[in-house]
């Protein structure tokens, strides 16, 4: 992983209106699996996190929707982190279909606050944080 990830999925009916198109909110969802794949996979997911007493909810999401999804489609969340900074991550996120990797769905820059168990905001724990990333991207 050259600092992205990349997450497949296939659109299911559920995921769709009446008209086959993905539903604006399910590409949150999607985007939400492919951080937390990312994170599984690198070693910061829930078991790392409560080991911390970290929790890394979303802060705030700017989305942009530029062409549809339709139901069967294949689709790849493509994933990177923007930006560190002391108590949140800035992600950024696009939908792109998987046959035609030039054609982006959608585009979002998600910023992740990193919080205590009762949900106050907290320093990033950056020493074991930062070896699992630089892991990662070498």
């Amino acid at each position: 992983m050259q600092n992205q990830f990349t997450y497949l999925l296939r659109i299911h009916i559920e995921d769709t209106d009446f008209a086959g198109v993905v539903y604006h909110s399910n590409y949150l969802k999607f985007m939400e699996r492919a951080r937390s794949e990312w994170a599984e996979q690198v070693g910061l997911g829930m078991t790392w996190q409560r080991e911390h007493q970290i929790y890394f909810p979303v802060h705030a999401a700017h989305i942009l929707f530029l062409k549809p999804a339709r139901v069967h489609d294949k689709v790849e969340v493509v994933t990177s982190i923007k930006a560190v900074r002391p108590a949140s991550l800035v992600y950024e996120q696009y939908l792109r279909l998987a046959h035609e990797p030039d054609k982006m769905l959608c585009k979002a820059e998600i910023k992740i606050a990193c919080v205590d168990l009762d949900m106050r905001p907290r320093a990033i724990p950056y020493a074991p944080f930062l070896e699992m990333i630089r892991r990662e991207l070498t």
